[in-house]
């Protein structure tokens, strides 16, 4: 096999209609945080490893890419977006007024398992918004990313939220280790229900909790699961966190958006830099989440007080597929086609910069058999 032709793994081409289908997404995607007052920032691919080696977030060593620099440091391909953010916010913008909001696309590179069909090198359009409390941000982020999903033209959408404060509330009450709180964690996430029974049966805690973190992985649906929540919650930081779910899904009702938010108490994301609420969102014809945020108030440091932040991010790549086989965009309308032989080249050109002028794409193409020239709106004669 010729080496030269192939490519890494989990890698891929976008080639023609991919490629506009990509950058309309982006557009798309990117005016409505515009809209919302977001401001762009880009970082650099390149990032010191230490940047996201420490401990307020859990991103293996092994799931990143990395190499040295002619000094011997160690850099990486950025596999996130937040803690760059983060980065820029507590050194380039340690002096800027709060809230800060801003938004970015950016491709992002994340080592996955061979044959695990997902993708190493993607591209993430988000948005943070930093300086606010839960209360006072929570509901414009939700907001926003619903309309996002919106834009994309699925046929059907749902943003799925949890509380990571639900899962932590019951070890407020919980005296274990933090190496059992992680695999705990593990097991629900991946709904590994007879590998976390097990795990359970061999730990010395209460009946009820064991009860409590064996019922956490059945616990999605619609706003009825809230209510059954209730039932097991064993003290008042998980209550507290599940009235909280309530009141934000009682505002999104409100506005229109109750069809499409469902829950999961058991969303225990691998990154452990959230400290509120956290979300994913689906889309009919998308097989794997496409988007995905969360709320994390211990991540950026200012003046040695913690800035509150929440933001989330929309893989545009995992969309294309979807728009390809539904034919949702049409981008012919807006192309020209214009014939011409080499004596009338001169009149092509002109024209075709008249039509560019007024915003079309115009492609000149020579032809010796015609003898003037042909303009086509959408396609060959």
């Amino acid at each position: 096999m010729n080496k030269k032709n192939m490519l890494p793994e989990g890698t891929r081409d976008l080639i023609l209609d991919e490629c506009i289908i990509k950058r309309a997404l982006e557009r798309d995607v990117d005016s409505i945080f515009e809209k919302w007052g977001y401001k762009e920032v880009i970082t650099p691919t390149l990032e010191f490893y230490e940047t996201f080696n420490h401990d307020s977030q859990t991103l293996r060593e092994e799931d990143m890419y990395k190499f040295f620099d002619n000094r011997g440091r160690i850099l990486v391909l950025r596999p996130d977006m937040t803690i760059p953010i983060a980065r820029v916010v507590e050194t380039k913008l340690k002096e800027t007024e709060f809230p800060i909001k801003l938004r970015y696309t950016s491709n992002v590179f994340r080592v996955h398992e061979s044959l695990g069909g997902k993708r190493n090198e993607y591209t993430d359009c988000g948005i943070e918004f930093i300086g606010l409390e839960d209360k006072k941000s929570d509901l414009e982020v939700l907001v926003l990313a619903l309309e996002a999903l919106k834009k994309l033209g699925l046929r059907d959408f749902k943003l799925e939220i949890g509380n990571i404060g639900f899962f932590n509330g019951a070890f407020k009450t919980l005296e274990i280790d933090q190496e059992y709180k992680e695999v705990i964690a593990q097991f629900i996430e991946d709904k590994n229900l007879k590998s976390l029974e097990d795990y359970l049966c061999n730990l010395d805690i209460k009946e009820e909790y064991r009860k409590f973190f064996n019922k956490l992985p059945w616990m999605f649906g619609d706003k009825k699961i809230l209510e059954e929540a209730k039932k097991l919650a064993f003290n008042d930081n998980i209550k507290e966190n599940l009235e909280y779910l309530e009141e934000l899904y009682s505002q999104l009702e409100s506005l229109g958006y109750g069809e499409n938010v469902t829950f999961d108490l058991g969303m225990v994301p691998r990154l452990n830099y959230y400290t509120g609420i956290i979300f994913r969102g689906y889309g009919e014809g998308v097989g794997n989440t496409l988007l995905r945020g969360g709320r994390y108030d211990k991540l950026i440091k200012s003046s040695n007080d913690y800035i509150p932040a929440i933001g989330f991010s929309i893989d545009v790549n995992s969309v294309i597929e979807n728009f390809k086989q539904n034919g949702n965009r049409n981008e012919n309308q807006n192309v020209y086609k214009i014939y011409y032989n080499l004596e009338n080249r001169i009149e092509a050109i002109k024209k075709s910069e008249e039509l560019r002028n007024q915003g079309y794409i115009v492609d000149l193409l020579p032809k010796e058999h015609i003898k003037k020239i042909k303009i086509v709106n959408g396609g060959e004669f």
